[in-house]
């Protein structure tokens, strides 16, 4: 039997920046394991490392271990001249896993990884995307809504006009 689309388990697949506005900017890791219960979040041992490698309270370091199931994986090589030949950035090993599993959403900030994802024809949203998903999902109040987009605009991550915009729109109406 097929499963109806309603049935079936969204997949992503989270890079470093996307968790750490996300899970450690925003602070939403009551949001995160709501959202986890409907959906296979999977995060690549490499950003994994990376997430963990600064001073990260314990809080968050709980979320991930909690939320997100991590996976050790093989990079895809086709992938290496996109990214001179460096297989350190966590967005090559969130790539490779879509490539392998085309079922799955990459969640990548970065216009070069989204454009790679596009590239490959591989699924990717950012950021801006998951907090949409979590509004769909009831997960988020109105008022998470506007806390979050406060947080998001504070941060020091570069937000273009048109995902502003986006964001807006998301917590605003």
């Amino acid at each position: 039997m097929i499963p109806f689309p309603e049935q079936i388990k969204c997949k992503y697949v989270f890079d470093t920046s996307a968790l750490i506005i996300l899970v450690e900017k925003c602070e939403l890791q009551d949001a995160f394991v709501k959202f986890a219960n409907e959906r296979d979040l999977f995060i690549p041992t490499r950003v994994r490392e990376e997430f963990f490698a600064g001073d990260i309270h314990d809080y968050y370091k709980k979320t991930i271990e909690n939320c997100f199931t991590p996976i050790d994986m093989t990079l895809a090589d086709e992938l290496l001249p996109y990214f001179n030949f460096d297989s350190t950035s966590g967005e090559i090993w969130v790539i490779s896993y879509a490539l392998k599993n085309p079922s799955t959403t990459c969640v990548i900030d970065e216009g070069f990884g989204r454009n790679i994802c596009r590239l490959f024809s591989i699924n990717v949203c950012g950021s801006i995307g998951i907090i949409g998903e979590m509004k769909k999902a009831g997960i988020l109040s109105k008022s998470d809504l506007l806390n979050v987009r406060n947080k998001v605009r504070d941060t020091r991550f570069y937000l273009s006009k048109n995902l502003c915009n986006e964001l807006d729109k998301i917590c605003l109406s």
